[in-house]
């Protein structure tokens, strides 16, 4: 099973590499932390609010792009032998479905890292070891996300999963409100904006942190238990799936 899941990779990697799909994850994340870096520079916030602000939006934007990233995926696979290469070329379906996942929260970890350590040097008020609590609570929360999208896409197509993309960061945005402090917890897209949040208070208040752990606790468990669910239900789907006539 191994074997064909790296296999699997490797032709995830041959079919991408001259697609926009790497360039996005490249722009993407430079383009971001150079503006945010340069604005915060001139801004005059204290350090804390720059740092806070580039965090959130970078989790608010990331729906979004996981709804573009995984709509250009539909486009792909539609577009050689609509979804017959997936369907067709390996025997284990679990192999092809977790190898196209693997694949694309490999491209998503290592956007994520540019990015912020381009930030982190662009902008150097924080030491390089506080990102490292934030980037792994952000890996692990925009799974679940990649998922759904997933799922999303090869179903309804590649504008739905689009859309759903666009509706993912408004509803991000609206969770680290307090219109979002009761339900946070029990939706993928309010995860991650709140998480990065939680370390941030952690490192300029602990014990308040630490006073509010319960909360955070329970997201993060929940995240784990949906996220495992998910990827359960998402396997037994693909399963059976047999494609889907992409007409967009």
């Amino acid at each position: 099973m191994f074997s064909s899941i790296i296999r699997c990779f490797q032709v995830e990697w041959l079919k991408s590499r001259h697609t926009p799909l790497l360039l996005v994850h490249v722009l993407f994340p430079v383009i971001g932390a150079g503006v945010f870096a340069g604005y915060f520079h001139i801004s005059g916030w204290n350090d804390v609010t720059n740092v806070t602000t580039f965090l959130e939006v970078l989790s608010i934007i990331f729906p979004f792009v996981i709804g573009i990233v995984v709509g250009m995926v539909v486009e792909l696979e539609n577009g050689v032998g609509h979804f017959q290469l997936i369907l067709g070329t390996f025997r284990s379906r679990t192999a092809v479905y977790i190898g196209k996942l693997l694949y694309l929260v490999v491209l998503a970890t290592l956007a994520t890292i540019l990015g912020v350590s381009l930030f982190a040097v662009l902008y150097p008020v924080m030491p390089f070891s506080f990102y490292i609590k934030p980037f792994i609570m952000l890996i692990l929360s925009v799974i679940p996300i990649y998922l759904i999208s997933i799922l999303v896409g090869f179903s309804l197509g590649k504008s739905v999963a689009m859309g759903m993309g666009i509706v993912g960061s408004l509803l991000s945005a609206l969770l680290v409100t307090g219109l979002g402090d009761f339900i946070w917890k029990f939706l993928p897209w309010g995860w991650s904006v709140r998480f990065m949040d939680y370390c941030i208070l952690k490192y300029v208040n602990e014990g308040q942190f630490y006073s509010n752990f319960p909360e955070f606790q329970l997201g993060f468990i929940f995240m784990l238990v949906f996220t495992v669910v998910l990827f359960i239900i998402s396997l037994m789907w693909f399963q059976r799936w047999e494609g889907t006539k992409e007409n967009e």
